[in-house]
């Protein structure tokens, strides 16, 4: 039986008319990189805040680490151990990457925010810091006022910023939109380099980046799992073909 960090069963939201989930039974393996694909207005993001605790769905339950939480607030998923990124950076450009890095840790640590005091110079709060910047590989640009990054290495710095709890669930939502194909090649580095040490659930355009990261791939299609499996059985599903991947390659 596999070992299941995540789990969602028969998650229901609706906008109005549009039902952006529809009976979604989703089940996360820990360790594992799961990506979740579909055409746009499939539902992807919504699931995301779902799980994240943004928004409530309207019916159906989430399991997270064998505990129910449907109903906790964002705040209390995060303490738990589930973190996200943004499809849009949500970074502080006026401070240094080690600043950002450094106030990320201190919310995770319950800290209440000392803005009269360097939040990258307190002690307690430097090895982790320093260990988030070494995972995204910006221990080179610590001191670097953020606003000054690249849009790469801004991305970069929102993992980092969310890996900055030591999470036990990443999920990213589209980290490489907007970025040219350097980008791209940095950041599907950077997630490969964290596969094993925590599990990710990745929403991504990039179809190149979700089959050479992926262990396992969930298609939506107007908020419903069509197709479930391997890279290769995704490739190859012929409903997964017409509903998406023969958009894309027209």
């Amino acid at each position: 039986m596999r070992d299941l960090l995540l789990e969602t069963d028969n998650l229901e939201k609706r906008f109005g008319a549009v039902q952006a989930s529809k009976h979604l039974s989703l089940q996360v393996a820990r360790g594992e990189v799961h990506a979740l694909i579909g055409p746009n207005g499939a539902g992807k993001t919504t699931v995301i805040k779902q799980l994240a605790g943004e928004i409530m769905p309207d019916a159906g339950r989430i399991l997270f680490d064998g505990q129910e939480i449907t109903c906790l607030p964002a705040h209390r998923r995060a303490r738990l151990g589930l973190a996200r990124s943004f499809q849009i950076t949500s970074i502080f450009e006026q401070m240094t990457v080690a600043e950002n890095i450094a106030l990320a840790v201190q919310a995770h640590m319950g800290h209440s925010f000392r803005f009269w005091r360097a939040a990258a110079n307190d002690r307690q709060l430097l090895e982790p810091t320093e260990s988030a910047l070494e995972r995204v590989g910006l221990e080179q640009r610590s001191r670097v006022p953020a606003a000054s990054l690249s849009y790469g290495e801004k991305r970069q710095l929102e993992v980092g910023m969310a890996l900055a709890g030591n999470p036990k669930l990443l999920l990213l939502d589209e980290p490489m939109a907007g970025m040219g194909p350097g980008g791209t090649v940095k950041m599907t580095e950077l997630i490969q380099r964290l596969k094993g040490s925590l599990t990710i659930l990745l929403v991504e355009h990039d179809m190149h980046a979700v089959f050479s990261l992926a262990d396992r791939i969930t298609v939506l299609v107007y908020g419903e799992s069509i197709a479930v499996g391997t890279a290769q059985h995704i490739r190859s599903h012929p409903e997964v073909r017409r509903a998406y991947l023969g958009e894309e390659q027209e």
